[in-house]
């Protein structure tokens, strides 16, 4: 079958749907006709006639374009978009497709009465425009000049009573009190020590509680905000145990005995930026190794990323084998070394940062490594310990 034959049938079902009052159904009927002959203005007409039983005016307005971009003479075309604009209100637009109807057929009585329509619909338009009146809107009246009126309410003074009388009356009864009454005396006797100030002697148990120990008077005031956040650290207490009953264990840092307690504490740098600004004003090893024993050595990975430098690495090591070196049984030490060692591989371009390094560099990890020893863990975190750092080694280039 032909596309034309094909077209036809689908004309005549949309046809017999539309005779059925199945507009629905006649669209599509019509809209198959137009795939199968988009030449033929006829299917888009016969679709916006089913557009507009179903109010669908924005499409039958469309439909009829496309008719008259194929046929400018279809009287049929001019009339229905007529429709459909009047239907949308664009009564100017109808207007002149109605005439151009009626200039193409002038006894079309259907195209006549429906301009006629529309032209006494502008009218009507024009008209209740033009009959349109400003709002008025009223204004407010101007304030009054005139002076306000003033109501005068009577007001009563009440006299209060004599305030001397009221003071000599206390007085009296001050005066008046029972002499039999105990006198609160202190049972503390107030001594002047040579500074001027005065402190308090009590005997019995409580002399006990209210006497410091030696331990804080002799204890030195911070002089540096730095030295009282250290001192707040060392005073805060690290955990406890703490019981309904009241009855509260804390426990608190203990006492360092590595021999670390003299090197003064410094800010542990957060970021990388504020690492390079400390790292760059210590001037000996001692004051790195301070910085570098607050860092945690599994931090060292997030810490440095990938902007570890050859000029940061080698100094590290440096100090890492300076600090084995003054205190080789330090076991505490040891252990932050350790650390270090194996978790500075794991930082992001260890490999290309420790090829920039001489071989005077690099042969302080060997150093390092042997004054470390073997690691001597047991159990299963001790053998996961040795082959991390047996991989260590081996990225440190070490046997």
């Amino acid at each position: 079958m032909s596309s034309a034959a094909q077209a036809q049938t689908e004309k005549d079902k949309g046809n017999a749907a539309f005779k059925a009052g199945d507009f629905p159904t006649a669209i599509g009927h019509y809209t198959a006709a137009f795939i199968a002959d988009p030449s033929n203005a006829t299917y888009p007409l016969n679709r916006a006639a089913a557009y507009l039983k179903l109010g669908k005016n924005e499409d039958a307005e469309r439909d009829c374009d496309t008719v008259l971009r194929l046929d400018r003479k279809n009287v049929k075309g001019y009339f229905r978009r007529g429709q459909a604009r009047v239907a949308l209100q664009k009564l100017k637009d109808a207007e002149a497709d109605f005439q151009a109807a009626l200039k193409l057929e002038p006894a079309n009585d259907s195209v006549k009465q429906e301009l006629k329509k529309v032209q006494d619909a502008l009218k009507d338009v024009a008209a209740v425009q033009k009959s349109k009146k400003p709002i008025n809107i009223p204004t407010p009246l101007p304030p009054s000049t005139s002076p306000p009126k003033r109501r005068r309410v009577p007001i009563t003074i009440v006299k209060p009573e004599s305030s001397a009388a009221s003071s000599s009356n206390t007085t009296s009864s001050a005066a008046n009190k029972d002499s039999s009454l105990l006198t609160p005396i202190s049972s503390r006797p107030i001594e002047r020590t040579s500074s001027g100030t005065s402190t308090s002697q009590s005997s019995g148990p409580s002399s006990s509680h209210s006497t410091p120990t030696s331990s804080q008077s002799t204890q030195p005031k911070p002089q540096t905000f730095r030295e009282a956040k250290a001192a707040r650290e060392e005073a805060r207490p690290r955990g406890g145990i703490f019981r309904s009953d009241g009855r509260s264990s804390l426990f608190y840092a203990p006492s360092s005995s590595n021999g670390d307690a003299d090197i003064p504490k410094r800010e542990t740098p957060q970021t990388l930026v504020s690492f390079i600004r400390i790292w760059e004003t210590l001037q000996t090893d001692h004051e790195r190794w301070d910085v570098l024993r607050q860092i945690p050595a599994t931090r060292l990975p997030v810490l440095f990323k990938t902007s570890l430098d050859a000029s940061i690495l080698a100094p590290i090591l440096r100090t890492l084998r300076a600090a084995l070196t003054d205190k080789p049984e330090d076991e505490e030490r040891a252990h932050i070394v350790r650390a270090y060692m194996v978790n500075l591989p794991r930082v992001p371009r260890f490999n290309t940062v420790s090829m920039m390094m001489d071989a005077s560099e690099t042969a302080h990890a060997q150093i390092v490594w042997d004054l470390l020893g073997r690691s001597r863990g047991e159990g299963v975190e001790g053998e996961m310990d040795k082959q991390k750092e047996v991989g260590s080694r081996r990225a440190w280039g070490c046997h």
